[in-house]
């Protein structure tokens, strides 16, 4: 006989939840090394450039803005990368990154790991997925798969904060398929324990049509958007019980939907129960 299934909604708030934000063994001695990785968006590339090239040293993206941003705050960090670009910017910022434009997610994924032998990340800020012109973010679990390839290798723990990408000047179908799947494959994910965080750059970040230079890439206040929403991601407490509670509850295969809530330390999930005789 086939099993019946009911849709089980647990609302877990961690009012009482007595743990720091962040494991002591997980704090960085010094300047909390932070990876900025992904395309044009990372870099800063725009579609004129194409014709007539920037120069490299006032090319910043949001990286700038959020550089900035951390140090107001008093947050010492120290961006890293094999890639520099804003050099010329007043004032000065740190500007390494792993900003590779007109790269897709597989080609990002291919060369993530010598990435992390070379610059050794406590943070991995991720925005790819802009090149794919895909519905598809199987490439991003890829370049996950090599985070956790060069944990496993190194003995360290790096945090990821991956964004819902950001959509076209234009909505376009593509970029909102794209992020519901992005969405699944980093569920996926938190449910195996990873220390991975996702934010939504889609709609979060509040971009209109006159934050974009083009029809792809943000301008200078768009910019400034996407780094307060990578600002509020970083500054959030991150607190891992959160991720792990709902597999402490439930088997991780009958979850199907999974948020955390790192401002308010709340988890909301959804799951298929198999109708055993249970009583709720």
């Amino acid at each position: 006989m086939k099993q019946k299934y009911f849709k089980l909604l647990i609302r877990f708030f961690t009012l009482c939840l007595l743990t720091t934000y962040i494991n002591a063994a997980d704090e960085p001695s010094g300047p909390i090394k932070i990876m900025p990785l992904g395309d044009s968006i990372t870099y800063d590339y725009i579609l004129a450039d194409a014709d007539n090239p920037r120069p490299i040293g006032i090319r910043t993206a949001y990286r700038s803005h959020l550089w900035y941003m951390l140090r107001d705050a008093n947050v010492s960090a120290d961006f890293v990368g094999s890639v520099a670009a804003g050099q010329d910017i007043t004032p000065p910022f740190d500007v390494d990154n792993e900003g590779h434009g007109g790269w897709h997610s597989l080609e990002i994924a291919e060369s993530t790991y010598g990435y992390m032998i070379n610059s050794a990340p406590d943070m991995v800020l991720l925005h790819i997925g802009t090149n794919d012109n895909s519905t598809t973010a199987e490439g991003v679990a890829a370049i996950l798969d090599q985070i956790n390839l060069y944990e496993q290798h190194s003995g360290r723990t790096v945090r990821v904060i991956v964004a819902l990408i950001i959509d076209r000047r234009t909505p376009d179908a593509i970029t909102g398929a794209f992020n519901e799947n992005l969405r699944k494959i980093i569920n996926s994910y938190m449910l195996l324990g990873d220390k991975v965080t996702l934010i939504d750059m889609y709609r979060g970040a509040g971009l209109t049509s006159a934050d974009y230079v083009d029809s792809i890439h943000p301008n200078t206040n768009g910019y400034i958007k996407i780094a307060a929403a990578w600002f509020n991601a970083i500054m959030a407490p991150y607190t891992p019980e959160l991720y792990t509670f709902p597999t402490t509850v439930v088997n991780p295969t009958y979850i199907t939907s999974l948020n955390v809530y790192e401002a308010t330390r709340s988890v909301t999930f959804v799951a298929e129960v198999p109708d055993t005789g249970i009583t709720f």
